[in-house]
């Protein structure tokens, strides 16, 4: 029997992709979902589509780079199960424009919207999470967090400032039992990279594939943190990037 029985998963980024796949494959775990993400009639047709699944799940349409749109998140999750017991920070953007190119404005609406919002939900989780005796933190990064990719200075940066984060918080939230770990996905075939599904099937991942890694780190006893995971294609340069 999955640990995630009846547990409660908010997952951002939640009305396609990654965030979609991963609340269908945490309800089909048992576990209840509360999905965030700023496309409210998207999230509300996954809902219907969860319950025909027999699952349960709230949506709430959320701008996650807002902190009291945030803070509206996690009250509305707590009202209506009363526990947090997984946050999945997978909103994000992408973006590849050379740095003399891009605008301040694009730079941080690049840094909110990947790095930024993670430390907003991750600051609204935490305190719930410990409350409670435990919690899991996953935080989507990406593999230009390990080699960046040519021309993408913001996106790079905020990848590599959420692995930081994560590490940072996997520090000083252990004493409490709650895990914050980081997932790095390769090429995935979702909306974020636009194009990317024309790719060779050998080129890309699916966001299903994704999902059953983030639900695999967090189908995990409590005293257990699957810190970090790397999910690459074997036929991309990226070992040694040669």
């Amino acid at each position: 029997m999955s640990i995630l029985l009846g547990r409660v998963v908010v997952i951002t980024g939640a009305s396609s992709g990654i965030g979609e796949a991963s609340a269908l494959a945490f309800v089909a775990k048992g576990a209840k979902v509360v999905l965030a993400a700023r496309r409210a009639e998207r999230l509300d047709a996954l809902v219907s589509r969860l319950g025909a699944a027999g699952g349960e799940a709230l949506a709430v349409a959320t701008d996650v780079t807002d902190a009291d749109a945030v803070g509206a998140l996690f009250d509305a999750a707590m009202a209506r199960f009363g526990r947090v017991d997984v946050l999945v920070n997978n909103a994000g953007i992408a973006d590849s424009t050379p740095a003399e190119e891009t605008s301040l404005e694009l730079w941080w609406r690049v840094i909110d919207t990947n790095l930024t919002s993670a430390f907003l939900c991750a600051r609204a989780a935490i305190p719930i999470m410990k409350r409670q005796g435990h919690g899991r933190i996953i935080n989507v990064g990406s593999i230009s967090a390990k080699v960046p990719r040519a021309n993408s200075p913001a996106y790079s940066a905020s990848k590599w400032g959420l692995d930081g984060l994560t590490r940072s918080l996997a520090i000083d939230c252990r004493a409490d039992n709650v895990a914050v770990s980081v997932f790095h996905p390769g090429i995935v075939a979702t909306e974020l990279g636009g194009g990317i599904s024309s790719l060779p099937d050998d080129l890309v991942a699916q966001p299903e594939d994704a999902a059953d890694v983030i639900v695999h780190m967090a189908d995990l006893p409590d005293h257990l943190n699957f810190y970090e995971a790397l999910v690459v294609q074997n036929k991309i340069p990226f070992l040694g990037r040669g």
